[in-house]
């Protein structure tokens, strides 16, 4: 049978113009991992969105492509070491087609919006209609790889319009982008702090925005910890991302860590947060984020240096007419950062057998990693390709052993490009750690009394040394007020097998989920780590639908 010639370059020219009809990179999701065409894929991204430069506001502004200026971001992006970026909107097509050809993954946001009325007949129809409306075009690109399909609902907001109301809408959205656009991910950007109480089971994949602020359950349970803690309450059997955490450096308006940070503190900020985020089980990070938002004091014009929120960037600009910017020092030390990722063995955490999985995620330039333990090198391989790498580390410690791992990572010179440390607790047999356990009244509802009380008790083993003073939280969900925190003073009982504390605090009207934590550090040797608890009650049943069981 004779080709037509003709009608073959027309079908190549509708794939040119048309996109991919069909998906390239075929998405998995097992082993609480995305693998992307079979190969575990760790999601280096980052916060990113068009419009937004000094004098432009993202959301009021009349929406512009702006594809020199996106092309110039998404190459700058690539040499930084991100393979993915994260929006809070939905691209044109003709983004997608740009972010398509550079390579780069996507984690798209959709603009639903956060405060409106889920249950309102008119508004779910608009945004399945809007949601219906970019599938269209955007099931054809592989770029693709998860929906984020709305971002930091407010719990007195879900309780006000139902829990399940929420609960299909969301559902409701899931469906119809598996139904169009099959095979990729669907989840929501829900804020740690405030969403810890939320069931996240309907969504494919596990997603929070994580910061370290010091307060709440970070400030008893430590930031690891309380991340951790809501990837154990999931059920870890799901991929785990980290949808925005960072540290801001506006010149004034501070409170804690929550701005006014020095240029210095953000880039040590950061590399901390990303290390205890791989510890607590994400395998995507999505800091915040690539460019300052001018827009966020209420004035696009103008950059407040007392507004927190407007100096998040990992990239800068100098006044109204700098459209391109330039990067903080925070941009190369993630850039030297994210080349050898360790995902095992994880900082601060505990093994009982002489083998020990070794897990990294390295970029193209790490060709050897070499491993030491007091000076001698206990693990050396060379490194044939990037991405994924799976081996085991042998140890030997001598009884209970704080072990202080040093890992190098060198490149086709043999030198090194990156260095970090990784510090375990190890022993040829298992032992057993102090405990820390709260019982907290009321404890099935808090319309059972107006009055919150958390009993501690903590159990201490011999070596293992009590750091510091009992940290307390009830967390009241109250809009972002984390609720009444307490500090305990436990020097009158060191030195006893039990220690226990008793601690009350007022239960607002308005509350409608509480978080009540404790915690306290622990030591053994170079070792510290905190021992913690926490209990999530809920005032009546409206949370039946979205809370977890």
């Amino acid at each position: 049978m004779k080709l037509n010639l003709n009608l073959i370059a027309i079908l190549f020219l509708l794939i040119a113009v048309n996109g991919y009809s069909q998906s390239k990179t075929k998405i998995e999701l097992k082993d609480n991992w995305y693998h992307l065409n079979g190969e575990k894929y760790f999601i280096k991204a980052i916060g990113y969105e068009i419009g937004a430069r000094p004098g432009q506001h993202p959301y009021e502004d009349e929406k512009k492509d702006e594809l020199e200026l996106m092309k110039f971001d998404l190459e700058k992006i690539k040499e930084g070491g991100y393979n993915t970026i994260r929006t809070w909107s939905q691209y044109s097509e003709t983004q997608l087609k740009l972010v398509q050809e550079s390579g780069l993954k996507l984690i798209m946001g959709l603009e639903i919006n956060p405060e409106a009325d889920y249950g309102d007949p008119k508004f779910i129809n608009e945004s399945v209609k809007e949601v219906k409306r970019f599938l269209k075009y955007a099931k054809n690109y592989d770029c693709i790889i998860s929906y984020l399909v709305i971002n930091e609902p407010q719990t007195d907001h879900i309780h006000s319009v139902t829990g399940k109301a929420f609960v299909d809408l969301m559902q409701l959205l899931v469906d119809t982008i598996h139904e169009n656009h099959p095979g990729i991910p669907v989840t929501l950007s829900a804020n740690a702090m405030i969403s810890d109480y939320m069931d996240e089971s309907l969504f494919d994949v596990y997603a929070y925005n994580c910061y370290d602020h010091n307060e709440g359950q970070t400030a008893t349970m430590g930031f690891k910890d309380y991340i951790k803690g809501l990837n154990e309450l999931n059920g870890l059997d799901k991929p785990f991302i980290t949808t925005e955490f960072g540290y801001s450096v506006s010149p004034e308006g501070g409170n804690g860590q929550y701005g006014s940070n020095t240029l210095k503190q953000q880039s040590d900020g950061l590399i901390s947060n990303y290390r205890d985020l791989i510890d607590a089980g994400a395998v995507g990070m999505c800091p915040f984020y690539y460019a300052d938002g001018w827009w966020k004091g209420g004035d696009k014009n103008k950059h407040n240096i007392n507004q927190p929120e407007e100096w998040f960037g990992f990239w800068g600009y100098k006044d109204l007419n700098d459209k391109y910017g330039s990067p903080r020092p925070v941009w190369y030390a993630m850039r030297d950062y994210m080349k050898g990722l360790i995902i095992s063995p994880k900082n601060k955490s505990i093994h009982t057998k002489t083998q020990i999985p070794l897990e990294l995620f390295n970029d193209k330039e790490v060709k050897k990693v070499v491993v030491k333990y007091l000076d001698e090198v206990i693990y050396s391989k060379n490194i044939e390709r990037e991405g994924y790498f799976a081996d085991q580390i042998t140890i030997a410690p001598d009884g209970i052993e704080d072990m202080e791992l040093a890992f190098e990572f060198y490149d086709k010179n043999n030198t090194v490009i990156k260095n970090e440390s990784i510090m375990i607790l190890a022993s040829k047999s298992a032992f057993e750690l102090p405990k820390l356990t709260i019982e907290v009244t009321p404890d099935k509802d808090l319309n059972d009394g107006s009055i919150g009380r958390i009993k501690t008790k903590i159990e201490t083993k011999d070596n293992f040394k009590l750091v510091g003073d009992l940290k307390l939280s009830f967390n009241t969900h109250l809009g972002w007020d984390v609720g009444p925190q307490a500090t305990f003073s436990i020097n009158d009982q060191l030195g006893q097998k039990i220690i226990t504390a008793e601690n009350f605090f007022n239960i607002p009207d308005n509350s409608w989920v509480v978080n009540a934590s404790a915690g306290i550090f622990v030591q053994y040797g170079k070792f510290i780590y905190k021992i913690h608890d926490q209990k999530i009650i809920f005032r009546g049943n409206w949370a039946n639908e979205v809370g977890r069981k």
